[in-house]
């Protein structure tokens, strides 16, 4: 198993963010190949990944949020052992900080391997990628709820 992690501070209020990222509307912002998305039932996803050149791939899994925790949890059908978590915590002011957490199986257990020199810093350089996108998402679409003073 290959386990990721990464912590980091964004300009918005932590339910404003928790409102954004826990809305599988959001999910093809961020998340890579992801073109769209929907919920079945019982928390139950469903969508279509664009890889490219043609190639695409149904995706379908879990996607579980937890407001009182701001917390959400994930993992997929199709791809054993994937999943991941993510929450939200309140940092000074209007800001919140979040973690991401991903398990899956390592680059090396892959047959066959999608790409060569998946393992290890692929995984590290598309997990970055994905962490930009998120800080992007929020600072640039979520607006701060502030009261009429």
């Amino acid at each position: 198993m290959s386990e990721h992690e990464r912590t980091f501070s964004v300009n918005a209020p932590p339910e404003e963010a928790f409102r954004y990222l826990s809305s599988v509307d959001s999910l093809p912002d961020f998340v890579p190949y992801l073109q769209a998305l929907r919920e079945d039932e019982d928390e139950h996803v469903f969508g279509i990944a664009e890889f490219g050149e043609g190639r695409r791939a149904e995706v379908s899994g879990f996607f579980r949020a937890d407001p009182a925790e701001r917390r959400l949890d994930w993992e997929s059908d199709g791809t054993p052992d994937y999943r991941g978590w993510l929450r939200i915590e309140p940092e000074r002011g209007e800001r919140a900080r979040i973690t991401v957490h991903i398990s899956m199986p390592s680059g090396v257990a892959e047959v066959p391997p999608p790409y060569a020199g998946f393992a290890g810093e692929r995984v590290e350089r598309e997990f970055d990628s994905v962490i930009r996108a998120i800080q992007e998402a929020i600072e640039h679409r979520v607006v701060p709820t502030r009261s009429a003073i």
